[in-house]
């Protein structure tokens, strides 16, 4: 449903390390400035009674495989700027987790590409790897018996 309400949404996983209800990591394709602020509020509001959900992670489908931890990380350490890039809704219903009963909080981090207005820095180039030297290397490997 979201998909159709949303169609710029590419994919969404829920990593078991984080017990499949705790996180949310999404791809999408950026149309415009703003869309990745725009998919995590979407997320928080179709999943709001899902109280175990707390992090919310927004990232360029083109060059970040939700499933690759180190793309993961690569994305938000490149890609965000904590004070610009970080959503906080508190005071979410959440008996279970928090300090004070029934007091909670959920974060989302857009770690997309910024688009002119969102940013006037250059963010994260991503950097590719020559494939003829790849194979060298790969060939290198077996004669070193590594």
């Amino acid at each position: 449903m979201l998909k159709q309400a949303y169609p710029e949404l590419v994919d969404v996983h829920l990593p078991t390390e984080a017990n499949a209800n705790s996180m949310v990591l999404a791809s999408i394709r950026k149309r415009a400035a703003g869309d990745g602020t725009r998919i995590i509020k979407a997320i928080w509001d179709a999943f709001e009674q899902h109280v175990d959900l707390k992090f919310v992670m927004v990232f360029d489908e083109e060059d970040v495989k939700l499933r690759d931890w180190h793309d993961v990380i690569w994305a938000i350490t490149t890609r965000m700027d904590p004070a610009r890039d970080t959503l906080v809704r508190g005071n979410a219903v959440d008996d279970l987790e928090s300090l004070v009963a029934a007091v909670g909080s959920k974060m989302g981090l857009d770690a997309t590409n910024k688009w002119p207005g969102e940013s006037t820095r250059e963010w994260g180039t991503p950097i590719s790897k020559d494939p003829a030297i790849v194979a060298k290397v790969d060939d290198m490997w077996s004669k070193l018996g590594l």
